[in-house]
Order: structure tokens, then sequence, then C-alpha cells
């Protein structure tokens, strides 16, 4: 009688020993995706709603622009819409980040980094489109081509270089697309430069709302697999 309570009781002992591996593998599984959400916070609606903005943003530039003989520049009215959809898109991606971000130590400061760096870009920007004009260029090259297209030589240089400097393929891929978009568009020409832009950041944006929903629908089939 004892020897079959002993028996019992050692088989129990095993069973236990046999589930903490698992939960302790669950657990570690789970801590790492939410990890990996923090750090990689792009929903795929968010990046669709993006390529939207960005298409009818440009477009509308383009549309007013089209047709212009001399070359004179964009509409008051479709600069607003165009920077209004865009900045109110990045406020919305911004607080959507920062929200998946919090509780992750560092970031904060990485984040102050970012602001700073992207603020002096903007500022570099600024200035040397005003040094543009002070030179005597025209209105086609100061408000035509390099609003259009210098943004994303700006953006592709930043991404590439850090992916080259860490050997992260994924980013210099991305700044060679952006670099290709800024290079288009210049060689577009004043007017149609705009279109060329908001159609190579839709396309962008795009692929990367397939990619993303492909790997999440992937990392969840694994997951509701994994311990079946």
């Amino acid at each position: 009688m004892s020897q079959a309570h002993d028996s019992s009781k050692s088989q129990h002992a095993d069973e236990g020993a046999e589930l903490e591996p698992r939960q302790a593998a669950a657990l570690l599984e789970e801590t790492r995706l939410r990890a990996q959400r923090q750090f990689d916070a792009r929903p795929p609606f968010l990046l669709l709603t993006g390529a939207v903005i960005f298409l009818l943003a440009f477009g509308a530039v383009w549309s007013s622009v089209r047709g212009q003989d001399p070359y004179v520049g964009p509409t008051g009215w479709a600069l607003a819409v165009t920077y209004g959809g865009i900045v109110v898109w990045i406020v919305v991606v911004v607080s959507v980040v920062r929200r998946a971000a919090n509780g992750v130590c560092g970031l904060s400061r990485k984040r102050r980094a970012d602001r700073a760096g992207y603020l002096f870009i903007i500022l570099a920007y600024s200035l040397f489109q005003w040094a543009l004009f002070h030179a005597g260029a025209s209105r086609a090259i100061v408000y035509g081509i390099f609003p259009a297209s210098a943004p994303w030589h700006y953006c592709g240089a930043v991404p590439f270089t850090l992916g080259a400097v860490r050997e992260e393929g994924r980013a210099m891929v991305l700044g060679v697309v952006l670099l290709a978009i800024g290079i288009a568009g210049a060689l577009a020409g004043p007017v149609a430069a705009w279109l060329a832009s908001g159609i190579g950041i839709c396309a962008l944006l795009v692929v990367f709302a397939v990619v993303q929903f492909v790997k999440r629908s992937a990392q969840r089939w694994l997951n509701a697999n994994r311990w079946t």
C-alpha cells in the first residue's frame, strides 16, 4: 500500500517536473514576442493608411501645378492638404510606437536622440531650400524638384548609412529604395516629380504593409501550433 502511494507520488512529481520546463519555455516565448511587438510597432493598417495619405497628398500638389507654364509652384490649398495629412499620420504613428515601447528601458533616451536628429534634418532641408532661392535658382527647382525629391535623399541616406554601419540588410534596402524614389522624382521634372514621389512612397508603404501582415500571420500560426 505504501509502495503504491510512493509510486503515485513519484509519478505526480515527474509530471510536475515535465510541466515546469514547458511553462518556462512558454513564458520565455511570450516575453520574446512582447519585446518584438514593442520594437516592431508598425501595424499594417497604419502603413496602408500612410500609403493612401501620401498618394493623395502628393497627388493634390501635382494636380495644382499641372499645366503651369512657366512653372510657379504649388498652391496654398495643395500644400495645406499635403503637409497637414502627412503631419497627422506621423503624429498617429509616433503615438502608436510610443505606446508600444512603454516600459522598455533605454528607449526614452533613444527617442530624444532621434527627435533631435530629425529636427536637425528638417532645419538643414529648410536652410538649403532658402539658399537655393537666395542664389537665384528657378522656381521649378526651389518649389518643384527640390521639395518633391530632396526629402527622400535625406530619408534614404540615414537608413542606408546606419544599415551599412550595423550590417543590417533591410535598412540598406530601405535606404536604396528611398534614394531611388528621390532620383526618379528629380529626373521627372518639377511637375511630374510630385506624382512620382507620391506613387513611389505609396508603393513602398504597401509593400511594407504586406510584409508585416505576412510576418504577423506566420508568427500567429506558429504560436497556435507550437504547443499542440
